[in-house]
Formats: structure tokens, sequence, C-alpha cells
């Protein structure tokens, strides 16, 4: 059986079971709830419990002075539902209210999806964890060097930390994760950065446009949302040259088979295209014409907010789509890519 947490003044909630902590619930379901190290030490997530009831999971080093005990502050990482319970709680609000943080994190997972393609997933210390907002990015240096990256995994699972990497010619960083990375490597985390976040005020549908490596950052929001049990629809574009592009093209078919509200529209772009930069070429028409395809459903979708991670020109292209079918400039988010993307189907000669 769980139990329902209410923040109050604020509007959200979430369930926690009996065994776990209202803070690894909290995250689990991914409301931002305020917090530092997680285990008792540094009273960041330091909360009053307005009603409701609650017991102490486990002992802590931080004190809580005794007229906050009587009030009745406890911290959230070493506190327990036992029933319905209403929190006075400080929580992140944007990108803002997260600080800039430093972790030393060891490398748990490297998948080669091929020799220029890699999924690195990493694991944070058991008494850290990097808060982060969804849509967010990081810096991940070794002594080879230090590349950007978009975090690809979801706040609700902060102890593992994934990104995508292609590689990048002579460039030391990537040369080590396909050369002399293994599992059992550690590496430096900084961030998060950035503001490429989901609005949650809003419960208008969401269009989100990927092109390549440009997923990680999608993949993120996307598993976020689905950890709120969120109901908004969402229509997913992934644009790629060719099918290796689509290197996570299974798991969007099953979030599109397993949720009523996400629909999935792959859009493979020939090798061929040309350069997109050139508006009078004939690649400018092909991409057009596929992204023309694929977006007739947003003739209905007037009110959506759209997420687009890819290069400027197709950026520039979808909105220019868009605007005709009525979209306000205020609609749209852009992000850069990072992880070195595969652009030889925009521009032959580039691969960054």
């Amino acid at each position: 059986m769980s139990f329902k947490v209410q923040l109050a003044f604020s509007g959200k909630s979430f369930h926690a079971e009996p065994h776990e902590s209202v803070l690894d619930a909290a995250i689990r379901a991914g409301v931002p709830l305020n917090y530092g190290c997680s285990n008792g030490n540094c009273g960041l997530c330091k909360a009053k419990i307005v009603s409701g009831t609650t017991r102490a999971l486990r002992t802590h080093d931080f004190v809580i002075r005794e007229a906050e005990k009587i009030q009745g502050h406890a911290l959230m990482c070493s506190t327990a539902c036992q029933s319905d319970v209403v929190i006075d709680a400080e929580f992140a609000t944007g990108p803002a209210d997260i600080p800039v943080q430093t972790l030393r994190v060891k490398v748990r997972k490297i998948e080669r999806v091929d020799n220029e393609l890699a999924i690195i997933t990493t694991q944070v210390p058991r008494t850290a964890r990097l808060r982060f907002l969804a849509g967010q990015y990081m810096r991940v240096s070794h002594e080879q060097g230090s590349q950007e990256y978009a975090i690809a995994s979801c706040p609700c699972d902060d102890k593992r930390l994934e990104f995508h990497v292609r590689r990048l010619e002579d460039d030391p960083f990537t040369g080590m994760v396909f050369k002399g990375m293994s599992v059992g490597s550690w590496l430096n985390i900084h961030g998060p950065y950035g503001n490429f976040v989901v609005d949650e005020s809003r419960d208008s549908p969401l269009i989100m446009i990927a092109f390549d490596t440009g997923f990680a950052a999608v993949k993120s929001l996307l598993e976020h949302i689905t950890a709120q049990d969120s109901e908004r629809a969402v229509y997913l574009y992934w644009l790629a040259c060719g099918t290796d592009g689509l290197y996570l093209d299974n798991l969007c078919r099953s979030w599109a088979d397993a949720l009523d509200q996400l629909e999935y529209f792959p859009i493979l772009l020939p090798r061929n295209a040309s350069d997109i930069l050139d508006s009078q070429y004939e690649g400018i028409a092909k991409i057009e014409e596929k992204l023309s395809a694929s977006l007739y459903r947003a003739e209905h979708l007037e009110h959506a907010q759209v997420y687009t991670v890819a290069p400027d020109p197709v950026a520039k292209l979808v909105q220019q789509l868009l605007v005709q079918k009525g979209f306000e400039p205020q609609q749209f988010h852009h992000e850069i890519i990072r992880g070195n993307p595969d652009l030889t189907c925009i521009h032959p000669a580039t691969r960054a």
C-alpha cells in the first residue's frame, strides 16, 4: 500500500511506499525536491510535516533543533510515510534552482552500437547524486580531455547517468571512449547546465524533434514525463542519416506501443540529401518534403510546445513549416546537439 504525499501550496503530489524515504519517492516520481547528499548529512532536504503520520527510516548526522522537531520538521531522506501526508518542502522550479555540482563517477556499462557510436552508463557514488532536470547537459572529463553531453537518463534515476557519444576525428576524449575506456573506468562530471526543460505548469501537447544524437536530451525529457504518469500527448520525430542514426529505434517503438499518448515518427534522410544550407538545392526540397509529410498531425496542435534538438538549418526549417500551420514563435524551444552528430546527409563533408 502506498501513501499520497502532497506538497503544500504547489499542487504537486506523488506516492510513497511505506519502506522508502519521502525523498526517494519524490525522485522516483520526478518531483524535484531540494536535497544535497541524500544520506542525512547536509540537511538540505529538511521539510515540515504539515499533516499525516511519518516515522524515522534511519538515523542521520544532521542535527534538527528541538524547536523545529516540535514544529514537525524532518529530513525527507530519512523519513518514511505511515499515512497520506502533506509536507511544506522546497523544490526546484527551474534550472536556476539547481546548483552546478562536481562528481566522480564510475563507468558501469558501455554499449558500442557500432564503431562510431557508444552509449555510456555511469554510476554515482553511494554518498552522492547529481541533481538535474530532464533536458539538461553535463561536462564529462578525463585525463585525455572533456566534452559536453546531454544527460540521456531520467532525473528519477539520478544514481545512473547516461550519455551518447559519437567518435570525433582527432578528439582525445572520444578516442579514449572507443579505445581506452572500460567498465570500471572513472570519469569526472560537472553540471548540470542548460535551460532546455519542459514547462510543467502547462498541459499542452508536446512535439519533440531530434536529429541523430540530439535524441539523448529528448530521451531524458520523455522518461521524465512518463515517470510522472503525465497524460500530455507527445509526438516524437527522430531524423537521422540512415538507419544507423536511429540507434534506439526499437526503444521508441516500444514507447509508442506501450503509451497511448505517444506517437513516434522516424524520418530517414538519404546520405546524398546534399547541402541543406543551400535553399535552392534539391536536398532542401527532399528534407522539407519528408518533414512536411511527417508533421501532418501538427495541424491540429495549435497550442503544442515544440522542442527541437537539431542543427540550426533543420530547426529553422521545422519552425518555418509549423509557422505556416499557425504556430507562434514563443511555442518553439531549441537546443544545440551535443554528442558529435552525424551530419553527412546534411553536409557531406561534415561530422560534428
